[in-house]
């Protein structure tokens, strides 16, 4: 008889833990708002637990770089994974510890000289999405013609900057600028989409205030927690180990019985598009320039949003998974997007070759902490953690528990119901 998997309440523990919020504080955490993700204690909470040393961890969704700065600075190696080609650049400049305290702030000094001689009346960059920048035929726009000149007046400094600031600097300067893009639009973040604020039009953010923020920024945040950085003979340098690209193909180039910890959390299975959420920071800063360019990219993400279609997937035979299916087909008339069942199966089609591939790359009895949240659709939950946790047996894992973190409401319109935000351990056979 198949063993009953333990759900375990971890909420005193980690509500505080599996979300970003204290990571603001926290210096060179703080460079960016990430939307997603968990803090630095829940990495340093995992690690004070385990019963041996790691040599290498590994975070196949890396996002920000939490995992891999937090394992940085305790002398951890650890291989980090990304797809979007933003938040690669973000946390390659926040996991390298190569800077230069006076070096940058020669360049922040520079740079604030030199912006306080800009008059350019810049044309717009040639970019297939129309609705950025103000323009006379359009009825609604994301940054004001005086913001916009403001962050082009940035960007060609950064761009103008001698040959020795080559590389990390120009990059660090540029996730500065990225960390004010939605604060100076006339757009916030709205769950899964990006909205207009209430009374955009009158968005009286100057030129010169652009230009302020962005100064004000590197020197006290950035340039600070530089300077701050004491010597550690022992640090480790995990910028070494970044890789850009899709996880399911890159765990495959990893030497097999390498890893003995994973610390991740994969995007959940709620519709949210990343690639949407920052496309603000993909297009302003020059990842993206057409419209094939953002599918593309979309391709290469998790199934777990609809914003392409996916092919017909195969569903896997979990008794949970095919229940549900069933359930939420029979509100196929009011879907909102007739991609959702694709989505669903492919999700966790995904998450099988992510499991799969690390069983054959980690050391036996190491361990595996997944933060997932689940989802539901139609009132119909999708108990995400578990599913995943009979997907991990199937590939030789050992399910030692699910860790309640907290509950959270639904962002769904049909939807009322608390959903859990769980961690899932595993040790592999």
């Amino acid at each position: 008889m198949k063993k009953k998997i333990k759900t375990k309440n971890y909420i005193e523990k980690y509500n505080n833990e599996v979300h970003f919020r204290n990571n603001k504080n926290e210096p060179i955490h703080r460079w960016y708002p990430f939307v997603e993700g968990f803090s630095s204690n829940f990495v340093e909470s995992i690690i004070d637990e385990l019963d041996y040393n790691p040599s290498f961890c590994l975070d196949p969704f890396a996002g920000s770089g939490t995992t891999p700065l937090a394992c940085q600075q305790q002398s951890i190696k650890c291989y980090s994974f990304e797809v979007n080609p933003f938040l690669f650049d973000l946390m390659k400049t926040k996991i390298f510890n190569g800077y230069n305290g006076e070096k940058l702030e020669n360049i922040i000094s520079r740079i604030d000289r030199n912006l306080r001689t800009y008059n350019i009346s810049w044309e717009y960059p040639e970019v297939e999405t129309q609705t950025l920048f103000e323009k006379d035929v359009l009825k609604k726009w994301i940054f004001n013609r005086e913001v916009a000149w403001g962050v082009f007046d940035i960007l060609n400094e950064i761009g103008n900057l001698p040959n020795e600031y080559e590389g990390m600097y120009k990059l660090l300067l540029k996730v500065a600028l990225s960390a004010d893009l939605v604060d100076i639009s006339n757009v916030f973040r709205n769950g899964k989409c990006l909205s207009y604020k209430r009374n955009w039009q009158n968005n009286g953010i100057s030129r010169q205030e652009v230009h302020k923020r962005f100064i004000c920024f590197c020197r006290d945040i950035i340039l600070k927690d530089i300077l701050n950085i004491k010597p550690n003979n022992k640090i480790v340098n995990n910028s070494s180990f970044c890789r850009k690209g899709d996880a399911r193909i890159l765990i495959n180039d990893l030497e097999d019985k390498s890893i003995d910890l994973v610390i991740t959390s994969p995007p959940y299975l709620n519709s949210r598009d990343y690639t949407d959420i920052y496309r603000l920071e993909l297009w302003i800063l020059g990842y993206l320039k057409t419209y094939k360019d953002e599918r593309e990219l979309r391709k290469r993400t998790l199934r777990s949003h609809v914003q392409i279609a996916w092919h017909k997937t195969e569903i896997l035979k979990i008794k949970k998974l095919e229940k549900v299916l069933k359930e939420i087909e029979k509100h196929r008339e009011e879907f909102w997007n007739n991609s959702i069942p694709e989505m669903i199966k492919g999700y966790f089609v995904d998450m099988n070759i992510i499991l799969e591939s690390l069983n054959k790359k980690m050391k036996g009895n190491s361990k595996v902490y997944i933060n997932v949240g689940n989802s539901s659709y139609f009132n119909s939950i999708i108990e995400t953690d578990a599913i995943i946790a009979e997907i991990a047996e199937m590939n030789q894992f050992h399910v030692d528990d699910i860790r309640v973190a907290r509950y959270l409401k639904s962002s769904g319109q049909q939807d009322s119901k608390k959903i859990r935000e769980s961690v899932i351990v595993l040790t592999k056979s």
